[in-house]
């Protein structure tokens, strides 16, 4: 038999890995969501399309597959736009779908009935209208976009009404992949020569590149060759973070103004796979920043002064046979400037009546959590901290929200984390106002039966806007919360809430959490309510 629109999406999502949808549902879409439980695939109800389509890009990175997030048309459509922005500047690869207005009404029915295919265009790889032909084929290039570098989200849009019609085996939508360009020889020499050449080199390791595929030639060309080497958040564990020439981790991370300084410093600086969408400095933009990446990473007018395209890992092999270099520097450079950065960063007390400090709360929990913890961390002042401090035993074991740098990650990211692994430890730390955002998540953790450890950063407080409106003068406005007793809210969603407030009352809870047999409760950790303005931290956990 014929298979229907609907079946054919979900057996061509099965094919590409994909194991679950997140979404939030409507009338339009019930048929899809059949469809996808029949193909073996888990439909996963969240409270909110955003925090679906969050959690779609934590899969996406995770996994390397494409994540899946659904919605219904009209708001349900507009609610995916955050999480799908996110996996643009992050490339996570990601497939949206969503309804759009039947065939039948679409000429003459305004309700909720939006552009959505224009809508999603300048913020997806692809934008696909689906309509009940050739959506085998159109489903395998929508996929092959969404994996080719630089990874992305495709969205699709598809008509309630044509889903459960027999799907026509006709030519698919027109999609074009840009194919990899061949690696440009006489550009790689030129950096070949000026690298040779340099007294002052420094690498800045990033995303443009495989991480699974490539991780071994970045390792093998810093050990071979001594350069200084600093990573981004989103590539930590690619490289080793214990040896001398490793510098600390940069672009949005507290004390990485240091590391700044020192590749102002370099003469040469080679960017291996780095993006500047990841970036807020500007020593990129100098004559003698040399990029290697597996996609280009032009914007608008900037261009890297020397690019080259290709497979990093063939690419760092001949860098690595034909270097001769004798840096004026020495890799223990690379140690001077890490100590200073955890000086930076590091307070002089571990409390006050404040609360507990950041850095501690990461360092306590880096010591008692074990090395293959998964931690999903939200924006927000506490997000620099724990992007320096915190340390991964693992590569793709922490995730953020880095190139959009979005709000309400943490809870959505650990829960799709959590699925995909529930025996593994599996952390969401968020401060106040992200945790807020996607409290509603609480319930779906609760009803999943899964099991990850939410840390809440409490302030009461936009602490990250809060700051410059107080260095430049102003009284703080439009950044402070009222009093909340999270952990009510907590028990509200059945999950159990207890306050922290030291470093002792910190480490026990997290003791007890490491030892709770799986699935027997849920633990929210929160801190002393203002007005000593603590931190919160909160759990949900077996």
């Amino acid at each position: 038999m014929t298979q229907t629109t609907a079946q054919v999406l979900a057996d061509e999502l099965h094919s590409a890995g994909v194991r679950s949808v997140f979404g939030h549902p409507g009338g339009e879409v019930v048929d899809l969501i059949h469809a996808f439980e029949s193909a073996g695939i888990q439909f996963v109800l969240m409270g909110h399309e955003s925090a679906a389509a969050l959690a779609a890009g934590t899969v996406g990175q995770a996994t390397g597959s494409p994540g899946g997030c659904l919605s219904t048309l009209g708001p349900g459509a507009c609610n995916l736009v955050l999480g799908v922005g996110d996996a643009l500047l992050d490339r996570h690869p990601v497939l949206a779908l969503s309804a759009r207005t039947a065939t039948s009404l679409a000429g003459w029915h305004s309700h909720q009935n939006l552009e959505l295919n224009a809508m999603f265009a300048p913020i997806t790889k692809a934008s696909v209208s689906l309509h009940g032909t050739g959506t085998r084929e159109t489903l395998r290039r929508a996929i092959d976009i969404a994996l080719t570098p630089p990874r992305g989200p495709v969205y699709l849009s598809l008509p309630g009404d044509v889903a459960t019609h027999p799907d026509e085996d006709r030519a698919g939508a027109s999609l074009s992949i840009e194919p990899s360009p061949p690696t440009d020889q006489h550009t790689l020499e030129k950096i070949q020569t000026a690298l040779n050449r340099a007294k002052r080199p420094a690498v800045v390791v990033g995303i443009a590149l495989d991480q699974r595929k490539d991780a071994p030639g970045v390792r093998s060309f810093l050990a071979q060759t001594g350069i200084p080497y600093a990573d981004t958040p989103k590539t930590k564990r690619l490289v080793d973070p214990t040896a001398d020439a490793f510098l600390g981790t940069c672009i949005s991370a507290s004390g990485d103004a240091l590391i700044a300084e020192f590749l102002r410093q370099c003469d040469f600086i080679l960017g291996l796979g780095f993006d500047p969408v990841e970036s807020v400095h500007d020593w990129h933009l100098a004559q003698n920043y040399h990029a290697v990446t597996n996609a280009s990473t032009d914007f608008e007018t900037y261009r890297p002064h020397v690019q080259v395209v290709g497979d990093v890992s063939a690419v760092l092999s001949q860098l690595t046979r034909d270097y001769n270099g004798k840096p004026a520097w020495q890799a223990s450079n690379g140690t001077r400037v890490r100590a200073s950065v955890q000086a930076a960063i590091t307070p002089a007390v571990s409390a006050t009546n404040a609360g507990l400090a950041p850095y501690h709360v990461a360092r306590v929990m880096r010591d008692i959590l074990p090395p293959e913890t998964r931690l999903s961390v939200d924006t927000g002042s506490h997000k620099l901290l724990f992007a320096q401090a915190w340390q991964t035993g693992e590569p793709l074991t922490y995730f953020n929200s880095n190139g959009l740098s979005s709000m309400g990650l943490a809870v959505p990211g650990a829960t799709a984390l959590a699925l995909l692994d529930p025996a593994r430890p599996t952390v969401g730390v968020a401060g106040d106002g992200g945790c807020g955002m996607m409290v509603q998540e609480l319930e779906t953790v609760n009803r999943l039966g899964l099991a990850p450890l939410f840390v809440v950063l409490c302030d009461q407080a936009l602490s990250l806007i809060r700051i410059p409106q107080q260095q430049r003068g102003y009284e703080p406005s439009g950044v402070d919360f009222a009093e909340v007793d999270w952990a009510t809210v907590a028990a509200g969603f059945g999950v159990r809430g207890l306050w922290a407030r030291t470093p002792d009352e910190l480490a026990h809870a997290l003791t007890a959490w490491r030892g709770e047999a799986p699935g027997t409760r849920r633990l929210l950790f929160t801190s002393p309510a203002p007005p000593e303005r603590s931190m919160l931290p909160m759990s949900s956990s077996a």
